[in-house]
């Protein structure tokens, strides 16, 4: 639930901890991106992976990030490795028309409903009009791509972040924490536990380079360990969603 501070010490805390929080959604958004040279420069950066080491400390995830940043680490990883994981696991359907790992929410959370499929494609379409987020004009993946909606839980964080450190912000800070509650279990819930799943599985079946397998089931498990504490913390989310990409209940 919204915390209610009343002292700067307090304050500056919860604004760490939701920064805290925008900090690892950001690491492993990041890391389910497509590794051109530049993401894979910021992603690997000692800052950065430090970072990573800080906020996951700070949100008992300590243990889910050591292993990302080991796999960032590697001095086997470099940007064509991990390219060459990405595009084994998520780059191209196989022969049965079928991608190794399907990086697509709607493939976990409605199956093989096309209609429904489209539905919930557009309801995070709608999330982010709703947030004025749009997407950079390198990418070209559906909007419920995995990569797509842990950023969303980074922007959303980040913006609690302020509101919760701000004297005057507790009704932006409820709203932001039931936009949250949304995201977490309509469209979370279901999608990084299986995705999880079928990343474990489909780096012993693939043609994956050991140091990339490495990173996207390290990134995978710190994703499913962070949603599941945040939706620990988190209040139920609205029967239906006003404007934030939801459906109804």
């Amino acid at each position: 639930m919204t915390e209610t501070p009343t002292t700067p010490e307090e304050f500056e805390e919860v604004k760490r901890r939701h920064g805290g929080r925008a900090a690892l959604y950001a690491v492993v958004a990041g890391a389910f991106c497509y590794p051109e040279a530049d993401r894979f420069a910021e992603l690997t950066a000692p800052e950065a992976i430090e970072g990573l080491r800080e906020a996951a400390e700070r949100l008992g995830c300590g243990d889910a990030a050591a292993d990302l940043a080991a796999a960032l680490e590697a001095p086997e990883l470099d940007a064509e490795t991990l390219a060459e994981g990405y595009n084994a696991l998520f780059g191209l359907p196989g022969d049965e028309g079928e991608y190794p790992v399907v990086p697509y929410e709607a493939s976990y959370t409605v199956r093989d409903d096309l209609s429904a499929k489209q539905r919930r494609i557009a309801t995070v379409s709608g999330l982010l009009d709703a947030l004025d987020l749009d997407r950079g004009d390198e990418f070209h993946d559906r909007h419920d791509h995995v990569a797509v909606e842990l950023e969303v839980m980074q922007v959303l964080a980040a913006r609690r972040a302020v509101a919760e450190a701000d004297t005057d912000g507790a009704d932006d800070a409820r709203s932001l924490e039931l936009a949250e509650a949304t995201v977490l279990e309509t469209h979370l819930a279901d999608f990084l536990p299986g995705l999880a799943h079928d990343l474990g599985a489909a780096v012993d079946d693939e043609d994956v380079p050991e140091a990339a397998a490495d990173v996207y089931v390290a990134a995978a498990d710190l994703a499913t360990e962070l949603i599941e504490r945040d939706r620990a913390r988190h209040p139920e989310p609205p029967e239906t969603d006003t404007g934030l990409g939801g459906e109804p209940a």
